[in-house]
């Protein structure tokens, strides 16, 4: 994982650091991080590694459940 952060941080680097040292115009670097940032998320596939889900999902942790509606509140006072 650590060589792919390492790809990654190269990829968006190297190209915004020549766009500033060449033009000195920030205006220029700006729309290059974010491109250079969009190519190289999608360089990798999201592997296994990357997308982690929680398998246990069992409702009495205190996590996520279904809400039936009965908490609703009555806004008229009766």
């Amino acid at each position: 994982m650590f060589k792919k952060a390492f790809t990654k941080a190269l990829i968006i680097l190297i190209p915004t650091y020549a766009v500033a040292f060449l033009t000195e115009m920030m205006v220029y670097t700006i729309p290059m991080l974010a491109a250079s940032s969009i190519f190289a998320t999608s360089m990798f596939d999201k592997g296994k590694d990357e997308l982690r889900v929680d398998e246990d999902g069992s409702p009495d942790d205190g996590g996520d459940s279904q809400d039936d509606g009965s908490d609703s509140i009555n806004i008229e006072g009766s």
